[in-house]
């Protein structure tokens, strides 16, 4: 007979979604769509010759380190000099106390494995990154969003919810957070508001899951400590990746935090997959030891910053002025809110495709029903043409809503 797989599902996988980014990657690989959608690296911007040789030397002169299983932790070398690196940056690590991951995606599905139990809720910012709700809804946990301004997440939200849960025997325990040109606003919350996060943190004892990929692209200044420089009670767990800074093929990333989180992440880790990729992480441990990935580092910055400059401009010169949008100061995103008046972002989504133009619609990012009438543009991976390009498409299809929209209204008011 056949098979009724549904039944076999465990009661978990009811609570696993689908991201609507993945939905689009297959239209990135058509050639005739301009896509804004995906967050990916410019894949002419990858180093490949520096990787080629490192690889080829990797592979000849270190095999037994680079071909063989590494330790569930991650490559020693690899965490001292990652060590090195954030308490450089103010972020005071030692070896023991991080551990390499297939990614900062991992990391996040690791945490909510042994942070989370079901019917938790878990705070994030509104709007939030979809791959941190996702793994933290994989786990039953039930995420409330905090609402943000242009400093990041605003304190009175975060009390507020608090309050809220406080009668209430299942209370909030997590923030999670992406401080820095965040995925999708491109907000950078100040270090004022990191201060008085924190603060909070500490009056109701949360755990903060700070989420840092974009904080060495800025294109303007540097940006503020961040929260796990900032802790003085070891309640900040920081997750790092290679995707952004180097390349994501590798999937190396890092988690680093309290003795006890490692140690049970090290453990859920041992379950999934052993460790991670033996040649990935000798890769990155080279191009860093040798200064690389700094260098590389610095010449991303000035070719993201042209991309962001571009669509920018663009946007200013071709959408109608109701329409506003945020103005990173580093990363990948822009986020785009339209007037009341105009359709739902789903809506002008379907228009621009049938223009072979794509960006993402904001309802997946957001934990409470909103961002109906928001987007997110990526400006990392189209070239600067076909921003310019993509964006006076767009622009032609805002126009005509905003005329049609016009002539609506005003017979409305006779």
């Amino acid at each position: 007979m056949t098979v009724e797989w549904n039944s076999f599902f465990s009661r978990r996988t009811k609570k696993i979604s689908g991201s609507q980014i993945r939905q689009f990657f297959a239209l990135t690989e058509r050639p005739e769509v301009i896509s804004f959608a995906g967050g990916f690296p410019d894949n002419t911007y990858f180093p490949q010759t520096e990787i080629s040789n490192s690889l080829a030397s990797l592979v000849h002169a270190d095999t037994k380190q680079a071909l063989q299983y590494s330790p569930t932790e991650g490559s020693y070398d690899l965490r001292k000099v990652l060590c090195e690196k954030m308490s450089r940056d103010g972020k005071l690590c030692e070896t023991s106390s991080l551990i390499i991951t297939n990614g900062s995606q991992q990391g996040l599905d690791m945490l909510g494995k042994v942070l989370i139990n079901p019917g938790d809720p878990v705070l994030v910012e509104e709007p939030a990154y979809i791959g941190g709700m996702s793994a933290f809804k994989s786990y039953g946990g039930n995420t409330v969003g905090v609402d943000m301004d242009e400093e990041g997440p605003i304190p009175s939200s975060m009390e507020q919810t608090l309050k809220q849960h406080s009668g209430i025997e299942k209370r909030p325990k997590i923030f999670y957070t992406v401080p820095n040109f965040q995925n999708p606003t491109g907000i950078t919350t100040s270090l004022k508001r990191r201060f008085e996060i924190l603060a909070i943190a500490s009056r109701y004892n949360l755990i903060i899951i700070e989420d840092n990929p974009y904080g060495d692209l800025y294109y303007d200044q540097d940006v503020p400590l961040s929260y796990k420089a900032l802790d003085r009670e070891g309640r900040v767990i920081y997750l790092g990746s290679y995707s952004k800074i180097l390349i994501p093929g590798i999937r190396i990333g890092w988690l680093a935090g309290p003795g006890p989180i490692i140690e049970k992440v090290s453990m859920v880790k041992q379950t999934a997959d052993l460790c991670s990729s033996s040649l990935g992480q000798q890769l990155a441990y080279r191009l860093t030891r040798e200064g690389y990935v700094d260098k590389h580092i610095a010449r991303l910055r000035q070719l993201y910053r042209v991309k962001r400059d571009t669509m920018l401009k663009a946007m200013e010169q071709h959408f109608p002025a109701g329409i506003k949008f945020s103005k990173p100061g580093g990363g990948f995103f822009i986020w785009v809110n339209f007037p009341s008046y105009y359709p739902g972002s789903r809506e002008l989504l379907d228009l621009a495709l049938q223009q072979n133009v794509a960006f993402v619609h904001g309802e997946g990012f957001s934990s409470q029903g909103g961002g109906l009438r928001s987007a997110r543009f990526s400006f990392s991976q189209p070239s600067i043409d076909d921003i310019r390009f993509g964006i006076k498409i767009l622009g032609e299809i805002f126009w005509e809503i905003e005329a049609g929209c016009t002539v609506q209204l005003a017979g409305q008011q006779f």
